[in-house]
């Protein structure tokens, strides 16, 4: 679905458009929850590298906070040097794997995005407490 609305500090239209993630990509691991679980999220920590506080990504792997590509691009580049594919925006609380160049989403995921979520609002996410029966399909993030 394509979209146009006026910016509010400008007359340039902007595009909005509806994203499906990935479900099937081989790159997410069970045992990432638990090494996730190793160190506290916090959505409010900067990039370690520029010390960026907007638009800031956690790697799932090893847990690195570093800023978006939009920004100074640290995560890329972290992904570059490790190969480590997932990482979880602090923004809209999306999941990206570098290796299949898609947003993605499970069920093993979960655990992650109720910590992330928790973190950013101080609750749990609605309906968290319900096991989905679709993967995460159907589910959307909107990016402008």
């Amino acid at each position: 679905m394509e979209n146009t609305e006026n910016t509010e500090n400008t007359n340039e239209p902007r595009e909005i458009f509806s994203i499906t993630p990935k479900t099937d990509c081989p790159h997410i691991k069970s045992e990432f929850v638990e090494i996730w679980a190793q160190k506290p999220v916090d959505v409010k920590k900067s990039c370690e590298i520029c010390n960026e506080s907007n638009e800031n990504w956690r790697c799932i792997e090893c847990a690195k906070v570093l800023c978006s590509r939009y920004v100074n691009a640290h995560m890329t580049e972290h992904y570059t040097k490790t190969n480590h594919s997932l990482a979880i925006s602090f923004f809209d609380l999306s999941t990206w794997c570098y290796s299949c160049d898609s947003y993605v989403t499970s069920k093993i995921l979960s655990p992650i995005l109720k910590d992330v979520y928790m973190s950013k609002f101080g609750t749990l996410p609605p309906n968290s407490d319900k096991d989905s029966d679709n993967n995460g399909e159907g589910s959307s993030f909107t990016r402008s």
